[in-house]
């Protein structure tokens, strides 16, 4: 929040406003992204949100205008992200019963908050009952596909 405010971070904030800098560069360097996200309790894993946390900064992934709004930072920039969503539970023909999707929803949403929309999904969600094999083929003939133009 100091950069948010204008300020300098200092001491150990200033510590941590390197390393973040420093994720970021690492992510901005990429071209093409490739995630692969695992369904956690209907959403996606901490360690995932948490790295979403770190490189999500003013300057860096968003600007932000009190009139305007935010502003996608990345946008324009050619990049291109292929998604693996899986999960073992939820798959997309079910019902609420067995959970619901916020994983692909939500990290669909901070990909396009951030300017990437080039995105390609590949999904595995073999469910409880259903055939993991031919799912697992479909899923596979999909990243095949996906990698010709990725």
């Amino acid at each position: 929040m100091t950069i948010f405010g204008g300020g300098t971070p200092e001491g150990e904030q200033a510590v941590a406003w390197q390393a973040a800098q420093a994720a970021f560069a690492r992510f901005d360097a990429a071209d093409r992204l490739l995630f692969s996200v695992p369904m956690w309790n209907a959403s996606v894993p901490y360690i995932l949100k948490q790295f979403i946390d770190v490189i999500s900064q003013p300057g860096m992934v968003f600007g932000v205008d009190p009139q305007a709004g935010y502003s996608h930072l990345l946008e324009g920039k050619g990049k291109k992200a292929a998604v693996i969503y899986t999960s073992a539970v939820w798959g997309p023909p079910l019902g609420p019963e067995f959970g619901n999707n916020f994983h692909s929803s939500y990290f669909d949403d901070w990909l396009r908050w951030t300017g990437i929309t080039d995105i390609s999904e590949i999904r595995y969600h073999p469910t409880l009952t259903g055939d993991a094999a031919s799912e697992r083929d479909k899923a596979h003939q999909t990243a095949r596909e996906t990698a010709r133009t990725f």
